[in-house]
């Protein structure tokens, strides 16, 4: 196997386009991992643990029977390095990886983390890639492509995008709101009478 392909425990989307690509590709290995990385680094509750562990081992099973090879660290394996750039090592060495690819974290922490030890890997002449998680309508840099090179920042712009690009509450055309309106913030908007008086705010010791 030549190629790996990291799945965080939040990545979890057999609909992913991942598992559309790599359906005849022998040459791909999937991983999961639990880790003491990610178990220890802030306190979590017990239940939430095993809930994602439990939520990785059924996919990594789903994934499997469908024909994707899989590699599954438990947090009890003597494989087990515990740390997210140690584990990837090991595969590395022990699968003569050339090309690592992972989905974009949605934690800043990991993101940072898989950047720096993907500049690592390149300097070995090991390829590496980010892809999008596909979690949400709109891409990472979606935001800062829309308000490239403007001086003003309105949500309504990139409201405005995203309803034409999906095609939302449009008219036949794919440029004209339905009823020809974006929105009725106006009408939502009225003005409290100046008679009401509004009362202080309750603080508490």
């Amino acid at each position: 196997m030549q190629k790996l392909k990291l799945i965080l425990g939040d990545q979890l989307n057999e609909n992913h386009s991942w598992f559309k690509d790599d359906i005849d590709n022998s040459e791909t290995l999937f991983v999961l991992m639990e880790m003491r990385q990610e178990t220890d680094y802030v306190r979590h509750h017990v239940q939430k643990v095993i809930g994602f562990f439990l939520a990785m081992r059924n996919f990594a099973e789903v994934i499997e029977s469908k024909g994707f090879s899989v590699k599954y660290f438990k947090l009890d394996d003597t494989e087990n390095k515990q740390i997210l750039t140690k584990n990837l090592d090991f595969l590395i060495k022990k699968y003569s990886i050339e090309y690592f690819e992972y989905q974009l974290p949605d934690e800043y922490r990991l993101d940072e983390q898989l950047k720096q030890y993907c500049d690592k890997l390149n300097e070995k002449n090991i390829t590496t890639k980010a892809v999008d998680s596909e979690h949400f309508l709109s891409k990472r840099m979606e935001v800062a492509d829309t308000f490239k090179g403007k001086k003003t920042f309105l949500l309504e712009t990139f409201y405005r995008n995203m309803r034409k690009k999906y095609n939302i509450l449009m008219e036949s055309d794919g440029k004209t709101p339905l009823t020809g309106q974006w929105n009725y913030d106006k009408e939502n908007r009225k003005k409290l009478p100046k008679k009401i008086n509004i009362p202080r705010q309750l603080r508490y010791d």
